[in-house]
């Protein structure tokens, strides 16, 4: 049965994807709210340390190369790892990421979208976490 908190998550992450989609920027309430509904059930160590760890890659990544991820992506991958934890937080950061190398390169291949393009993420991270969550969580 999908609850309240599930709801509230799947919501934000619509919103997220979304905005995204229309101004490449995520708002910063977005991962605030994820966050807030993530306090109603949480596991303390494991969301703490989806806070920490399921952002990581997405931050070096940022460093690295610069333009290669947006904060509005860090942040909203830090709350739904505190949201749904260490374990499926991780899996969901794979599965979105996945989700967008294979869909942009369909597009680059059959449409004429260059593969150089900038992409919104939030998207392909928000179906990566809602896949996670059934799957894992």
């Amino acid at each position: 049965m999908v609850d309240f908190q599930m709801i509230a998550f799947i919501m934000l992450l619509t919103y997220a994807a979304i905005i995204d989609l229309k101004t490449r920027k995520i708002p910063d309430h977005i991962p605030v709210l994820i966050i807030l509904i993530g306090l109603i059930e949480m596991e303390p160590m494991s969301a703490v340390l989806g806070l920490i760890f399921v952002p990581l890659p997405f931050f070096i990544m940022a460093l690295l190369k610069e333009n290669s991820i947006g904060g509005g992506d860090i942040k909203l991958m830090g709350a739904c790892g505190f949201y749904l934890g260490f374990q499926a937080g991780y899996v969901a950061s794979v599965l979105g990421l996945t989700l967008a190398i294979l869909i942009h390169f369909a597009y680059s291949v059959i449409g004429s979208k260059k593969a150089n393009e900038s992409i919104a993420l939030a998207p392909y991270l928000g179906a990566g976490c809602l896949i996670a969550y059934f799957l894992v969580k």
